[in-house]
C-alpha cells in the first residue's frame, strides 16, 4: 500500500490534476484556495459541455475548449463532437509553444513548473528566441523569497523581480541574440518553494504553425451543392508573398477558404470561383455558404455579406483538411477555436446569430465593442494621426495636436535625428551623412579609428540626459561605430544588433562616428542606423502639454468592463487620464491614481502606489497590475453614457501618458479569469 508519504503524495498529485483540469475550463484556481472549494467549481460546470445550436444538416463539428496539450500529445486526434466519425487526424503539431493548444508566446520548454528548495533555475525560454511575450501566475512566493527573470549571455540582465504571487506579463526582446533566458529561485533572497504556471495567449484555440502543421479527416467528408461552413479562427501573417489555405477538401471541386496578406479571406467553392470578404484584426467568424451555383460569405462580426456565383458542381471532394487542403502544401499560420460544417443546408440569418451568441458565450473575452491597439503604428505613417477600432466598427480614435517626436507620438524618445542634430563628414570626401527620416541615418563612407567626423547633437539637445536605444545593420569586417564626442568614443560597437546608451547630461556635442580598422579596400556598403524608442515601444506617449487622443461619441450601459495596458508617466495632480463622462474617470495623482466611476455617485476613491491598471468593471472590482483584486464598496446609481473617450486630457487638464492597447465590453462584467484572457489577447493583437 505504500508509505504514508507515498499516500499523501497521491494525494496532492490528484488535487493538482484537478486544479489543471478546472483551469482547463477557465476557472482561476491559484494553489491557495481550499480544496474543498474545488467541488463547488465542478458543480458549476455545464450540465451540457456540446450546447451547441441545433443547426440543420451538420454533418461534423470540432472544438478546441476543454483541450489540453497534454492530452493531445497523447493521441493527436482533434474528435467531430457529432459522433459522425470525422475525427481529424493531427500532423505535426509540436504540442507547445506557438503549435498546437493556447499557443504560449515562445518555445517555452514547460508551462508549469513547481521550484523546491534545491531548485535555482528554470529555462524560461531556449536559445535563439529572439523575443518573450508570456504571461505567468506564480503561487507560494512567501516572505523574503524572490522570483528573477534574467537574460543570460556575456553580462547577466535581470529583466525583472516579484516578491509576492500574482499574475504577471513578459513582453521584451532578448537582450543579446541565441541566449537563453532564465527563471532564478532566490537570487540575492532567499529560496523558497512555490510554482510558475504560463498562461496561454489564446485559450480555446489550436495553433498551426505555417510550417507543416495541419489535420485531416480519415474518411471522405464529401460536400453537398448545398452547405455552410462556420469557422472561427485567428489568422497570422506567416509569409506575405503565399497565399495561407486555412481549411477544405480539393480548391478545384467543392470548398477552400485561404488568406494572403491578412487583408481579406477567399471563400473558393468549385472550379475556382471565389469571393473575398474583409478581417476583422483577431478573431474572425466567417459563414461560407452554397446553394447550388449560388456562393455567399458572412463575417458573422460585422454582418458583411459577399455574394457570387460559382460553375458547376463537382462530386466527392474526398478528404478534408484544416491549416492546408488537398491540393496545395500552403499551410496557414492561424489559430482555430472550431468549425461546424452543415452538408445540405444553406443556413439562415437566425442560425447565423444564434452561433455568434454561442461563441460569445464560449469566449466573451473576444468579443469587446470598443478596441485599440498602437502596436505596429510609428511616426512615421501616412495615418499616425489615427488609431483604427481593431472591432471593425469604423470608430477609430483621433490624435490632435503630437509632434510624432521625442515625447510626443508613438514610443518614447528621448533624442532622434531632428532637433539639434547635424549630419557632417568631417574629413570624409564626398556626401554626409543620409537622413532618411527623423529615425533612420545611413553613412557608407568610413573613416580611420579615433577621427573626429561623425554626425552629432548639439549639447542643448543632451541637457536632460543621452538616451539612445538603436539597430544597426550593414556592419562588416573592420567596420567600427563609435559614440562620443571630437575624437574621444568611449562607446564602440563592431557588428549588428540591437544596442541602448544611457548616459548622464553634459555640455558638450555628441554622436556617431563610422570607422574601419581597415586601411585598404574599405567596404562601400552602407550602415544604417534607426533609433528605437527608449521606453515604451509599442505604446502611444502623450506630452501633457496639448496632446489629445479622442473616440467619437458611443453609448455604455450600465454594465461594462474595460481591460487594457496603459500608465501614467508622470506624478502630478491633473484631472486627465481615462474619462468616459457619466461612466468612469481615471486621474492621475502624485499618490498614483483617482478612480471615478459613476459621476452622479459624487465620489471616487484612490488607488495609491500604482500609476496603472489592469481592468476596471461596473460591479466595482479593479484589477492592479499583478492582478490582485481591490473593490470599491460605495454605493452609486448606475448611469449610461453616450458622449466621446478622452485619453491624455480631459477638458482643459493634460497629463504625460503611455497608452498601449484598450478594450472597452459593453453590456458585460468579465470575471477576473475572463479579464485575464481579454488582457493577453490585446497584447497579441497589431494595427493594421
Amino acid at each position: 500500500m505504500g508509505t504514508i508519504s507515498d499516500k499523501l503524495m497521491r494525494i496532492i498529485n490528484t488535487k493538482e490534476d484537478i486544479r489543471r483540469a478546472l483551469i482547463s475550463k477557465g476557472y482561476d484556481v491559484p494553489t491557495s484556495i481550499p480544496f474543498k472549494e474545488y467541488a463547488k467549481m465542478i458543480l458549476d460546470l455545464p450540465c451540457n459541455a456540446d450546447s451547441f445550436p441545433d443547426i440543420e444538416g451538420i454533418v461534423a463539428r470540432y472544438s478546441a475548449l476543454g483541450l489540453t496539450n497534454e492530452q493531445m500529445a497523447e493521441n493527436p486526434v482533434w474528435k467531430d463532437l457529432t459522433g459522425n466519425g470525422h475525427d481529424l487526424q493531427m500532423k505535426n503539431f509540436a504540442w507547445k509553444g506557438m503549435s498546437g493548444v493556447g499557443g504560449y508566446g515562445d518555445e517555452n520548454y514547460q508551462t508549469f513548473y513547481k521550484f523546491t528548495l534545491d531548485d535555482y533555475v528554470f529555462i524560461a525560454s531556449p536559445p535563439g528566441v529572439k523575443h518573450m511575450n508570456f504571461t505567468f501566475r506564480v503561487t507560494g512566493l512567501q516572505p523574503g523569497n524572490k522570483l528573477t527573470l534574467a537574460f543570460f549571455g556575456t553580462t547577466n540582465t535581470v529583466y525583472g523581480t516579484w516578491n509576492k504571487d500574482g499574475i504577471y506579463t513578459v513582453d521584451a526582446d532578448i537582450v543579446e541574440a541565441g541566449k537563453p533566458t532564465y527563471f532564478y529561485n532566490g537570487y540575492g533572497a532567499t529560496r523558497g518553494e512555490f510554482t510558475i504556471e504560463i498562461l496561454p495567449l489564446y485559450p480555446g484555440f489550436i495553433l498551426g504553425d505555417g510550417v507543416d502543421d495541419f489535420a485531416v479527416t480519415e474518411k471522405e467528408l464529401n460536400f453537398e451543392d448545398t452547405y455552410t461552413v462556420y469557422t472561427a479562427f485567428i489568422p497570422f501573417q506567416n509569409n506575405p508573398t503565399r497565399n495561407m489555405i486555412l481549411c477544405g477538401a480539393d480548391s478545384k471541386k467543392t470548398f477552400s477558404m485561404q488568406y494572403p496578406y491578412l487583408v481579406y479571406v477567399s471563400f473558393i467553392a468549385g472550379n475556382n470561383y471565389y469571393i473575398n470578404a474583409n478581417f476583422v484584426n483577431g478573431l474572425n467568424l466567417f459563414a461560407c455558404k452554397r446553394n447550388g451555383n449560388n456562393i455567399y460569405i458572412k463575417n458573422l462580426l460585422t454582418n458583411k455579406v459577399v455574394t457570387g456565383t460559382c460553375g458547376d458542381w463537382v462530386e466527392n471532394a474526398g478528404l478534408y483538411y484544416l491549416w492546408k487542403n488537398a491540393t496545395y502544401a500552403s499551410f496557414a499560420k492561424a489559430a482555430i477555436a472550431g468549425q461546424t460544417i452543415c452538408n445540405g443546408y444553406f443556413s439562415t440569418d437566425e442560425d447565423d446569430e444564434k452561433v455568434l451568441d454561442w461563441y460569445k458565450k464560449q469566449y466573451p473575452w473576444l468579443f469587446p465593442d470598443q478596441a485599440w491597439t498602437m502596436v505596429g503604428k510609428t511616426n512615421e505613417d501616412e495615418d499616425r494621426a489615427t488609431i483604427t477600432n481593431i472591432t471593425g466598427n469604423g470608430n477609430d480614435l483621433v490624435l490632435s495636436n503630437f509632434g510624432f517626436a521625442e515625447g510626443s507620438g508613438y514610443g518614447l524618445y528621448y533624442q532622434y535625428f531632428g532637433n539639434e542634430f547635424k549630419a557632417t563628414n568631417g574629413e570624409i570626401e564626398g556626401g554626409g551623412w543620409n537622413i532618411i527620416d527623423n529615425y533612420n541615418i545611413s553613412h557608407d563612407k568610413r573613416i580611420p579609428i579615433n577621427s573626429v567626423g561623425k554626425c552629432f547633437w548639439g549639447n542643448k539637445a543632451l541637457v536632460n540626459g543621452i538616451k539612445l536605444r538603436f539597430k544597426l545593420t550593414g556592419m562588416t569586417e573592420g567596420d567600427v561605430l563609435a559614440f562620443g564626442y571630437a575624437a574621444t568614443y568611449d562607446l564602440t560597437y563592431t557588428s549588428d544588433g540591437i544596442y541602448a546608451i544611457d548616459l548622464p547630461p553634459v555640455d558638450k556635442s555628441y554622436g556617431f562616428s563610422l570607422q574601419s580598422s581597415l586601411t585598404e579596400n574599405l567596404p562601400t556598403t552602407p550602415v544604417t542606423i534607426e533609433l528605437l524608442p527608449f521606453e515604451y515601444e509599442g505604446y502611444l506617449v502623450t506630452d501633457g502639454v496639448d496632446d489629445e487622443v479622442r473616440s467619437a461619441a458611443f453609448t455604455l450601459n450600465e454594465d461594462w468592463t474595460i481591460v487594457g495596458n496603459w500608465e501614467f508617466i508622470t506624478n502630478e495632480n491633473k484631472n486627465a487620464g481615462l474619462t468616459k463622462v457619466y461612466s468612469f474617470y481615471l486621474y492621475n495623482r502624485d499618490y498614483g491614481i483617482f478612480v471615478y466611476e459613476y459621476l452622479n455617485a459624487g465620489q471616487g476613491f484612490s488607488v495609491e502606489d500604482v500609476k496603472s491598471l489592469k481592468a476596471i468593471c461596473s460591479d466595482g472590482r479593479i484589477y492592479l497590475n499583478d492582478w490582485q483584486e481591490i473593490r470599491n464598496n460605495i454605493e452609486q446609481e448606475a448611469t449610461i453614457s453616450k458622449g466621446v473617450m478622452a485619453i491624455g486630457y480631459f477638458n482643459r487638464d493634460f497629463t504625460k501618458m503611455a497608452f498601449k492597447n484598450l478594450g472597452i465590453y459593453n453590456n458585460q462584467i468579465l470575471s477576473k479569469d475572463e479579464c485575464i484572457k481579454a488582457y493577453n489577447y490585446l497584447q497579441t493583437i497589431k494595427s493594421k
